[in-house]
């Protein structure tokens, strides 16, 4: 099973950053210094927008594969725990191995319930229950 980000966050993200550019460039017509200072912001949203593209995070029996650029992978049966933490954007998944590694990721994946319970189900871990 793969959860991927919703192609709408990938869009926002791209459409912001042509937004930005679009308004300094007709707006206020910088120096190139100005565009060297706004370059940075640019790229980050475009590099984001292309990770939010490519991420995906894939159950595949006892292995999940998580990655973007580079994929990486976890035993299921290593899960020692799952924590789902609210934070600002959201809630957060962090998902801890027996070899203490760790990886996270966010409530704004499709599907992040079902993903939530399936690796708990698939590691045989107890429900978390919330201190709300």
């Amino acid at each position: 099973m793969t959860f991927r980000y919703s192609k709408i966050w990938t869009y926002l993200d791209l459409t912001v950053a042509l937004a930005m550019s679009l308004a300094l460039y007709i707006g206020l017509q910088p120096e190139w210094w100005g565009w060297l200072l706004f370059s940075p912001l640019f790229l980050y949203m475009v590099f984001e927008g292309v990770r939010k593209y490519n991420y995906s995070l894939s159950v595949d029996g006892d292995h999940i594969s998580v990655g973007s650029f580079k994929t990486a992978q976890y035993p299921v049966s290593e899960i020692t725990t799952l924590n789902v933490w609210f934070a600002k954007g959201g809630r957060m998944a962090v998902v801890t191995f027996a070899d203490r590694r760790k990886f996270s990721f966010s409530s704004r994946l499709a599907g992040f319930d079902d993903l939530v319970t399936l690796l708990r189900t698939q590691a045989k871990l107890p429900e978390q229950i919330s201190e709300f």
